[in-house]
């Protein structure tokens, strides 16, 4: 009987353990779930990016559409214009000149982009209105990231690997 209750007592102290952890993870309200996906999408992007030789950097398919160059620097833009917006310190759309970046700049560019956001994120709280502004900056990255891969592939060149 007594081995019972102590059995009984250690699996309610055990399962009381767990649920308070869990709810400590839950009120710190951060976004640690998001880490992995960001170091996913900053990889890919990146090799996207490294994949298309300088010589074929201002590829373009069309008049109409941006270079390979102006297309990767718009991408990358973006990342820096939204994580002012949601620092709530908006700044008015100025990219500059698009096709201005060597490869090696642009891959700089990149890194120090995705590297700011990730130590934005891990330094905000959880809400869902920042929520949906980082889901807005990863399918934008996402949909020009796709655009960059076809160019790749108009190119005869495989792109990396999605991850």
């Amino acid at each position: 009987m007594n081995i019972k209750i102590i059995s009984i007592v250690s699996s309610l102290s055990v399962l009381l353990f767990f649920v308070s952890i869990l709810s400590v993870v839950k009120d710190k309200g951060d976004y640690h779930y998001l880490k992995t996906r960001l170091e996913t999408t900053k990889s890919y992007t990146i090799d996207v990016i490294n994949t298309m030789p300088e010589d074929d950097f201002g590829f373009q398919p069309s008049e109409e559409l941006r270079s390979f160059k102006a297309l990767a620097c718009h991408t990358i833009y973006s990342i820096e214009w939204n994580m002012e917006l949601m620092k709530e310190k908006p700044i008015k759309w100025e990219p500059g000149d698009e096709n201005r970046y060597s490869k090696e700049e642009l891959l700089n560019y990149a890194n120090e982009q995705f590297i700011s956001l990730q130590t934005f994120i891990d330094n905000v709280k959880e809400n869902p209105e920042l929520t949906d502004k980082i889901i807005d900056v990863l399918n934008h990255n996402a949909h020009h990231r796709g655009q960059m891969v076809t160019y790749l592939r108009l190119k005869d060149i495989v792109p990396p690997d999605y991850k």
